[in-house]
Formats: C-alpha cells, sequence, structure tokens
C-alpha cells in the first residue's frame, strides 16, 4: 500500500515509510501535527512492534472525526456513494465539514474549489461513475455510452475509464485527468478502512488460524490508537516517548498561521526526543539527522512538478527513551 492517510495537502503519505525508518523505538508514538493521519497509518500499517501505543493529534476536531469515520468504514463504497459536489456547496460548506473542503479542494488545499468552469461536465461524469447514470455529457467526457456488464463497482469503473483513456491515441486530457484523481481521492479515503480488516492482510493460501491470530492482532492494533484534537503544547507526553511535527513549512500557505519561534521554543525545552520535518531550521538547537528528496506539485499546475528536500531535524533529546 503506498497510500497512507486521507487525501490532505501537505501529506506525507508517500515519504512516510522512510521518515518512520528513521525515528527510534521507545513506547509511545507522537504525530503532533497529524494532519491527514499519513503518519500515523505508516507505523500502524508498516512497524506496528516499534511502539507499545500510538497517538494522533490533529487541532481540526472534524478532521480527527472524518480519520475516525474512515477507520471505521462509512467510506466504503458499499455504504457510500460521494454526491456531487458543486462550487456553492463547497464554499456553502467548507468551514464545517472535512470531507468536503479536503477531498473536493484543488490539491487538497482546503480552499478553492477542485473544478474550473467545466465543472458541469465533470458532473456528469461524476454521475455515470458513480450512479450509473449517463447523459448527453457523461457519453462525451467517457468516450463510451454503458459500462460493461462485469463492470459494476465505482472502483472498477474508475479503473475501467482510466483502462480506456491510457488506450486513447490522443492520450488523456487534462480534464479527464483531473475527474479521475478525485475518483482516486474518494478511492483513498477507503483504503483508512483497511487498518480493521482482515482482507487487506490475507492471502489465498493462509491457514484459518493464521487468519484468526491476524485478526487479533489487528484489533490489538486499533486498541492501541488514541484521538486528540488540540494544540500540540496541550498534549500530555507519556514517558518513553517519541514525538514527530510535521509542522507548516517556513514560507507555505500555512505558515502566517503559526508561531514558528514559540513552536521552536517549545519543541527545544522539552526532555523527550522531538522530530521535525522542515524544508530547513537554521535554529542550532536543532540537528538534520536525515534528507529526503520529495517531488510535489507546482501550484496552479496538473503538470508543473518540482523536486525538493526535505528534511528531519531532532532536538537532541534521548532522556525518555531510557525512561
Amino acid at each position: 500500500m503506498s497510500d497512507y492517510g486521507i487525501p490532505y495537502m501537505g501529506s506525507k503519505d508517500k515519504i512516510a515509510p522512510s521518515i518512520c525508518m528513521m525515528l527510534p523505538k521507545a513506547t509511545h508514538f507522537y504525530d503532533l501535527f497529524g494532519g491527514g493521519f499519513s503518519m500515523t497509518h505508516c507505523m500502524l500499517e508498516r512497524f506496528p512492534h516499534k511502539y507499545s501505543n500510538f497517538h494522533y493529534n490533529e487541532i481540526k476536531s472534524d478532521v480527527v472525526d472524518m480519520v475516525k469515520r474512515a477507520i471505521n468504514g462509512e467510506f466504503n463504497y458499499s455504504v457510500f456513494k460521494p454526491k456531487w459536489v458543486s462550487r456553492e456547496d463547497f464554499f456553502a460548506k467548507k468551514d464545517s465539514d472535512a470531507y468536503i473542503r479536503c477531498l473536493w479542494s484543488f490539491g487538497n488545499n482546503q480552499r478553492g474549489y477542485l473544478f474550473g468552469d467545466i465543472a458541469e461536465a465533470k458532473r456528469s461524469a461524476h454521475q455515470a461513475v458513480v450512479f450509473d447514470e449517463f447523459d448527453e455529457a457523461a457519453i462525451k467526457v467517457l468516450g463510451f455510452d454503458r459500462w460493461p456488464k462485469v463492470v459494476k463497482t465505482i472502483k472498477h469503473r474508475r479503473l475501467y475509464w482510466r483502462q480506456k483513456v491510457a488506450f486513447n491515441s490522443n492520450g488523456m486530457k487534462r480534464g479527464d485527468l483531473e475527474q479521475l484523481q478525485q475518483l482516486e481521492r474518494l478511492q483513498q479515503l477507503q483504503q483508512l478502512q483497511q487498518l480493521e480488516q482482515l482482507e487487506r492482510l490475507q492471502q489465498l493460501q493462509q491457514l484459518q488460524q493464521l487468519e484468526r491470530l491476524q485478526q487479533l492482532e489487528r484489533l490489538q492494533q486499533l486498541e492501541r490508537l488514541s484521538f486528540y484534537a488540540k494544540s500540540y503544547d496541550e498534549v500530555d507526553i507519556l514517558p518513553s516517548s517519541v514525538v514527530y511535527c510535521d509542522i507548516p513549512y517556513e514560507g507555505t500557505s500555512d505558515y502566517g498561521k503559526f508561531d514558528r519561534k514559540k513552536f521552536l521554543d517549545w519543541a527545544a525545552s522539552r526532555d523527550f526526543p522531538v522530530y521535525i520535518s522542515e524544508y530547513n531550521i537554521s535554529d542550532n538547537r536543532f540537528k538534520n539527522v536525515y534528507s529526503i528528496d520529495k517531488r510535489s506539485m507546482l501550484a496552479g499546475s496538473l503538470k508543473g512538478y518540482r523536486n525538493k528536500s526535505e528534511k528531519l531535524y531532532w532536538n537532541g533529546e534521548t532522556a525518555s527513551l531510557l525512561s
């Protein structure tokens, strides 16, 4: 599984395994700027024995609630048929609905609507994929007027559409790509349910006893997970803990709301190890312990990308690990 957490601006889902490998073992793992849950999700999936307990904190309570709902399976396509969200709906509801704010915003930036001036054509394609409703616009966008009988689920329809476009000699149009990316965002929400689903871990050749053991292991992992919706400095850190902070990066859109000096002073004064992701921290109280290149999409562009080196900094403390 390559996608962790919910679709979220600044998500670490692609590089989460590399960062998780760099963090030392302890009793507790705290993800204090949890955002879209990617780091905690990756820890639970890939490194479940590194810590006894996992603590996810995100100051936006509706985001925490959406993560819980996803884990509980509320976004599984068998029970959830995502209705189209118009531009008007987006701006009317985004401040109170994390699902709309995150999944229906451009680049998951939580501010601007996902689609441009041809949103109605996108709506028609959405209705065809989700509800099997074809109108003239859907036929024009998709290039066909019905799904093959064997293509019954939303996921299979999305994959079928991608395959059809891939074989089109004209290549994928910008509009088609936007629509497919939105459907794939919805698919990512469902993947969180796999935290409590045995099916993801099963292989056809596994014995029944092993399946029972895996089910118990999965249940134990969820019982080891705690949720908070607080400011980073309001979360009580237990002894023998590693704290990870994916703070708003300097110079990014959310940076103006973040008191960087206050946070760095807080992190430097802790008697437990604090690891911080940033592009650069010049404060000599922190040591750069790891760097990784990450490919990110340029603002306002579907085709422009840049590589940036993300760094992991440490406050130098190890005392908490010895408790």
